[in-house]
């Protein structure tokens, strides 16, 4: 049995440092654009039934985190 040959990565990830403020401020756009508030956001996260694919990745993205 051979070994797979090592792949090199081609993708990069870019990491942004945000205050306080700007983490709030980014959440709530992610909230008005997908129309829900947080609070609508938590509900549909306690029962794992999400309106949309986007209200999934915002949960994810900020880690059930109230701002």
């Amino acid at each position: 049995m051979t070994a797979a040959p090592a792949r090199e990565s081609t993708s990069s990830v870019e990491l942004t440092e945000m205050s306080a403020a700007e983490w709030k401020a980014a959440v709530k756009r992610g909230l008005d654009r997908i129309g829900l508030t947080y609070d609508e956001l938590a509900d549909q996260a306690k029962t794992r039934d999400f309106s949309s694919v986007e209200a999934l990745k915002l949960w994810v993205a900020i880690g059930g985190k109230r701002p």
